[in-house]
């Protein structure tokens, strides 16, 4: 079939845009229906700032994985920016909200379109033509234009292509583009990036725990609208009254003196047994276990096997076409047995040597695999912190659903619905645990500036997650039921000079005073002592110790 005609491409997008003629479309019905994700606030006020700002030209650029909500959230954003359609989640207070007239938006859907049947680096040109129609007989010739384009990576875009892409950036344009990862639609590299006031680059992952409890669905406890109110107060400094988590993120980044993280430990006392009472407290723990079950992610059925099998095929359908075609990997199913690998292991530590005899590849084979899985948010490594070279490490799925879909039944029996079964699966439910900690972990150290999550061996047992930066160093312990163990003597064997990091690509290492003046214990049960003196922090031995409820900890992340 040979590919379709300028007409056709045209008619296509007027397809896409039936809110050209009667102001909406089914696709926007459909998005106003579904409750939206923070991504969706973010990308909207940082939107609207520009745009009060008086930015002329903007390039939004979006990306994750398959099914994730990339196409939603763009569908979201047209239905708020609209004059025509009634978007009852959208920021009314935002001077973009419902001002913009139809034909000022134009949405392409790249990936699933005539797009797919052109040769590669043809379908820029055949968009250009879309883009001049669009700018020639549809938008008005005065005011903002918006063009949203979904799944650029349908273009193969190379550098030469990027810069094209750039040049419709005409005056008072803004250019929203969605991907699979940051390099395919990261366009302030190339050489026409002079032509552009603004970029944004903003990745979508599973939900992290608080914006799931924004959401209020999904997780069988019972949030009222004045405590979800609260929590976005508790998170930004730009609302009215105190926000102690924000207090605590900064706190814990050191950037300021070390009375800041004293500040923060402080207020996660304050935010435990003063802000929060018993029963925020109680209903704060359950959703933190039933979060491990939904895994962050929204849905339109409630049918837990069709859930399943969506998640599972959009996940196998990222790892054997879209990254497999973005690294040009030969053998996409060894992205899938890594990522089965992760699974079955759940950040246990293994060897490169065994990993590479597992899959029937070299280490460099091995550490590409990785790379491009890491690239895609899917499974991402944690190094030791002791170590300047690697022979080991630790992998972690990043979407726990995935953790239970590609593992063995009988490791994830009784998971495999969304709500709490009768079955007691204590040691799944720690692998679960364990997973989302890090990923939670990988979003504070993204908040505090850490440079990543790593982990170290004592000769008591494992720090599991280390947040460092610039010598300021965050270490984390989980002791999740049934591995509770003895968190305390690990905490008081940590050596924080133990630490070994090189400078950006040499194999220096850096001269750093390592200091660590709070050890962490990531626990399921406050110990009766904690509870009683209503304060996280205990002394041991001239060691600080502070006691992180699981949830307080995805709660801050």
């Amino acid at each position: 079939m040979l590919a379709g005609s300028a007409e056709e491409f045209i008619d296509d997008a007027e397809h896409h845009n039936q809110w050209w003629n009667n102001g909406t479309s089914p696709k926007l019905s459909q998005a106003t229906d579904l409750t939206p994700r923070s991504d969706f606030h973010r990308v909207l006020k940082t939107t609207n700032t520009h745009y009060t700002d008086g930015v002329e030209r903007l390039v939004y650029a979006i990306h994750g994985q398959t099914g994730i909500g990339k196409t939603t959230l763009l569908h979201q954003l047209v239905a708020a920016l609209l004059n025509t359609t009634d978007f009852p989640h959208q920021n009314t207070d935002l001077e973009l909200a419902s001002a913009i007239e139809p034909r000022q938006i134009l949405y392409i859907s790249l990936e699933d379109s005539l797009y797919q049947l052109e040769r590669a680096g043809d379908g820029i040109k055949r968009l250009s033509q879309v883009i001049d129609y669009f700018q020639t007989h549809v938008a008005p010739r005065q005011g903002q234009k918006f063009i949203l384009l979904d799944d650029v990576q349908a273009l193969d875009l190379d550098e030469d292509r990027k810069a094209e892409l750039l040049d419709f950036v005409d005056e008072n344009t803004y250019v929203f583009l969605t991907g699979i990862v940051a390099s395919q639609v990261h366009l302030s590299t190339t050489e026409s990036d002079d032509t552009v006031e603004e970029f944004e680059l903003w990745p979508i992952l599973p939900m992290k725990f608080v914006d799931t409890i924004q959401i209020g669905e999904g997780l069988g406890v019972n949030f009222d609208d004045e405590f979800r109110i609260q929590l976005e107060q508790y998170q930004s400094p730009d609302l009215d009254g105190p926000s102690p988590i924000k207090t605590i993120r900064a706190g814990l980044s050191g950037r300021d003196s070390e009375t800041s993280l004293d500040t923060a430990v402080e207020t996660l006392s304050e935010l435990c047994f003063d802000i929060f009472d018993t029963n925020n407290r109680d209903n704060l723990h359950d959703a933190a276990r039933a979060y491990l079950r939904t895994g962050g992610t929204l849905h339109q059925t409630d049918d837990p096997s069709i859930r399943n099998e969506l998640s599972k095929s959009h996940f196998l359908l990222f790892l054997y076409k879209g990254l497999a075609k973005y690294r040009s990997v030969q053998q996409p199913e060894n992205l899938h047995r890594l990522s089965a690998i992760a699974a079955t292991n759940a950040g246990e530590e293994l060897q490169y040597t065994a990993l590479s005899d597992q899959i029937g590849v070299d280490r460099r084979t091995v550490d590409s695999y990785l790379d491009v899985l890491d690239e895609g948010i899917a499974v991402t490594e944690s190094h030791d912190y002791s170590l300047r070279r690697y022979r080991r490490t630790r992998l972690y799925l990043r979407n726990p659903r995935h953790l239970v879909l590609l593992s063995q039944r009988q490791e994830h029996h009784g998971f495999e619905g969304y709500e709490q079964q009768d079955t007691l699966n204590h040691e799944f439910e720690y692998k679960l645990a364990r997973t989302v900690a890090f990923d939670h972990a990988k979003r504070l150290a993204y908040t505090v500036g850490a440079y990543d999550v790593e982990y170290t061996e004592t000769e008591s047992g494992l720090i599991d997650y280390i947040l460092h930066r610039n010598g300021h160093v965050l270490p984390f312990i989980l002791s999740y039921h049934p591995h509770t163990g003895n968190a305390e003597t690990i905490a008081e064997d940590f050596d924080p000079d133990s630490g070994q990091h090189t400078d950006s690509d040499t194999e220096d290492l850096r001269e750093l005073d390592y200091r660590a003046p709070y050890r962490f214990i990531i626990t399921d049960s406050l110990s009766k002592e904690v509870r009683e003196d209503r304060s996280l922090t205990v002394e041991n031995d001239g060691i600080s110790v502070c006691y992180l409820p699981y949830w307080l900890f995805l709660l801050i992340c």
